[in-house]
């Protein structure tokens, strides 16, 4: 009898795993083929990414040893043709560009265009470069207060790369003449722990070189509060 009732639940339980999967096998089926679709887009993806790196890396190198033997021409244009590559190299195409740019025309505008690409395309270190290599190239001729602007974007982001931001504000408040605004700033510095050390010896430097603070004596002394009047003095009564 047992053999018969388990036979029988042998049974249900095959006919419903048959009616189950009847009615889910195409979705199974999906499943499986769109894992397989998305795993062979991933790899024709890293090839064509590793393809794109590896022209890209062959435009760069083309660029970089023509420059070097003095074809500036062929160099801007190839580094030229980088300048809006999504592999990574537009940030250092720029940072080329803008030295290319220096030995060919000596052209600012051109110059900054070059390297305000640059700082657009890379949040990193090789944008805040190029942010700062902005600020040094206007240094001369920007007004203190054009000056920071240009450099404000790298002022926040309170790096040992914005130091040097603010190290060029600071020297460009002193030949100003803004002792007291470029104190202010080379203070600043000496207070920032992971500033390199070679900074540190210039703003020490720097800061050794500024006259005293002035100190004005003869600001008015802040008012004393008025004493208060002494309580009448009680008669005396006779004994």
């Amino acid at each position: 009898m047992n053999d018969i009732f388990h036979e029988v639940d042998q049974g249900l339980r095959e006919e419903t795993l048959a009616s189950v999967w009847k009615r889910w096998q195409w979705v199974i089926y999906g499943i499986i083929a769109a894992a397989i679709v998305g795993v062979a887009v991933y790899e024709i993806m890293r090839a064509m990414r590793a393809d794109e790196i590896s022209k890209a890396a062959k435009i760069y190198d083309a660029a970089f040893v023509a420059g070097e033997a003095g074809d500036l021409a062929t160099a801007r244009a190839r580094f030229a043709e980088l300048e809006n590559d999504k592999t990574g190299f537009a940030v250092l195409a720029g940072h080329m560009l803008a030295g290319v740019e220096k030995q060919l025309t000596d052209d600012p505008a051109a110059i900054e265009a070059h390297l305000q690409k640059a700082a657009a395309v890379d949040d990193g270190i090789l944008g805040d470069l190029a942010i700062l290599k902005i600020g040094y190239l206007k240094a001369d001729t920007a007004t203190l207060a054009e000056l920071e602007t240009t450099l404000q974007p790298l002022i926040d982001r309170n790096n040992p790369v914005s130091y040097l931001g603010t190290e060029l504000i600071a020297a460009k408040a002193l030949a100003d003449g803004d002792i007291e605004r470029a104190r202010t700033l080379f203070e600043s510095l000496a207070a920032k722990l992971d500033a390199p050390a070679a900074m540190q010896r210039r703003v020490g430097q720097a800061l050794s070189t500024l006259p005293p603070r002035e100190v004005n004596l003869d600001a008015a002394a802040p008012a004393q509060p008025a004493p208060e009047d002494a309580a009448p003095a009680q008669p005396s009564q006779a004994p």
